[in-house]
């Protein structure tokens, strides 16, 4: 088990563009003003922009030398719309 909690991170939907398939979403940190692109998000999912929502962070297994990050975007009823796995150096996690 790791001994590191999932990070709750605020964020806020800023853009959300229809596929075929699947919506994309883009998300922007409420500090850093960083973004994060999902691009699986369901279609059902009730989400619009300017939508406040949260990202959990989940350190990976890994033997590289930059752990990789899982990092799950919620809306505000703790409903899971998407994830993705980045590198640390990508999004400032620790910040």
């Amino acid at each position: 088990m790791a001994s590191e909690k999932n990070k709750r991170i605020p964020c806020e939907i800023v853009a959300i563009q229809e596929g075929k398939t699947w919506d994309n979403v883009v998300v922007q940190r409420k500090v850093s003003k960083k973004r994060l692109f999902f691009g699986k998000a369901k279609k059902d999912a009730s989400i619009n922009v300017g939508d406040p929502a949260y990202l959990e962070i989940e350190v990976m297994p890994s033997e590289l030398p930059e752990t990789p990050l899982r990092v799950t975007l919620y809306d505000m009823n703790d409903t899971k719309i998407d994830w993705t796995i980045i590198q640390p150096k990508q999004f400032d996690v620790g910040r």
